[in-house]
């Protein structure tokens, strides 16, 4: 039988014992929970952005970002199990991106901002 990944280690009687892997998976959940966490409401009216033709962006999903509407980081140190939104602008243009975190053709703004849903929603909070 072949274990992948075990650690050989030394046994009481002096020959050596194939132990498997220690079990990390409490580890992994703290950092990368099952469930992912709720996007929050980030604003309540969408920003205008000029998306330069061929550049990559990366479009804030869980509404927890300083430097709306994108992504800094902050999904991965507040355990969210959240992942910003990759997209490649098409063509240089002045776009609307969605700061409510609700809209249907994300990342660009749908006008679900102005939903009694959302405008009732704290900033900050899940919808």
């Amino acid at each position: 039988m072949r274990c992948v990944g075990a650690i050989l280690r030394p046994a009481a009687h002096g020959a050596w014992d194939l132990n498997p892997r220690r079990d990390i998976s409490s580890w992994l959940a703290r950092w990368f929970p099952r469930t992912p966490a709720r996007s929050v409401v980030a604003l309540k009216t969408p920003i205008k952005v000029e998306l330069v033709a061929g550049k990559t962006y990366r479009w804030c999903v869980c509404g927890r970002s300083k430097k709306q509407p994108f992504c800094d980081g902050s999904h991965f140190f507040q355990r969210t199990g959240l992942s910003p939104l990759k997209f490649k602008a098409q063509e240089t243009r002045t776009v609307a991106l969605c700061t409510c975190k609700a809209t249907q053709r994300p990342p660009y703004c749908d006008g679900t901002h102005r939903s009694e849903h959302v405008q009732k929603a704290e900033v900050g909070s899940p919808l």
